[in-house]
């Protein structure tokens, strides 16, 4: 049974993981942007309230599988402090909130080498990735090089929808128009990515480079179809799979 299309996660599957404390320096990037361009007396306390505005958005997202973009979080943030919360301000100072996460992203080694052999071997590739941002995945795809092997890129911001819901997954195999059975999808978490993909009948690769420590709460729930430490894994499993009966 021929597998021909992969779809990937971006974070912590073809780049490294960031965590809490690089949200907090994005935040006093925010704050240095309203400070300097909006005349903000008060940048920390503006950082503090962004920042819990940010966990609230992720603890609601995961709960309702809803995304809510950043650009929500910055403008009600601003509004609290009483700044300018208009479209146009709100994208600015988005870009400055940004900043930081582009800066920082590092693909994984090997990660543009895997991509271009999965191409060579005529499989579609596609990116699913749960962003508050879509422009951010793309600077960061960009910045490395990457975004040409996607197509479709979807991000949670762009869909509405986070992983695990099933129609983000399901918009991919529209686009593709390919059955479930002839596609795989690989990610770092099982709660994400892995119980998403058999919500649709996809098969799944658990990328373990770094192995996310909330994937325990999962584990009696989910199981991956394969677990990989070294994405040059995967091209062969791929192969492996495509030759069995």
């Amino acid at each position: 049974m021929a597998i021909r299309g992969v779809i990937f996660d971006l974070g912590s599957t073809l780049i490294h993981r960031t965590g809490l404390e690089l949200e907090r320096e994005k935040c006093a990037a925010l704050a240095a942007f309203a400070r300097e361009e909006l005349g903000c007396r008060d940048p920390e306390a503006l950082a503090r309230t962004l920042l819990r505005l940010r966990l609230e958005a992720w603890r609601r997202a995961e709960e309702e599988q809803i995304e809510y973009p950043a650009a929500r979080s910055i403008g009600q943030a601003l509004a609290a402090h009483g700044l300018p919360a208009d479209p146009r301000t709100v994208q600015r100072a988005e870009v400055s909130f940004f900043a930081p996460e582009v800066r920082a992203s590092r693909l994984y080694p090997g990660a543009q080498e895997v991509l271009d052999a999965l191409a060579g071997m005529g499989l579609r590739l596609a990116l699913i990735s749960n962003a508050t941002s879509h422009q951010l995945v793309l600077d960061i795809a960009r910045k490395h090089g990457i975004v040409r092997y996607f197509d479709p890129l979807v991000t949670s911001a762009a869909f509405g929808r986070t992983k695990p819901h099933p129609s983000i997954f399901r918009h991919v195999l529209e686009a593709w128009k390919l059955p479930p059975h002839e596609v795989v999808m690989a990610g770092d978490t099982l709660g994400a990515d892995i119980l998403g993909a058999h919500s649709v009948g996809l098969r799944s690769i658990l990328v373990d480079i770094e192995p996310n420590p909330d994937n325990s709460r999962f584990e009696d729930r989910v199981r991956p179809s394969a677990r990989v430490r070294d994405l040059w894994e995967i091209p062969e499993l791929v192969r492996l799979w495509s030759d069995s009966p």
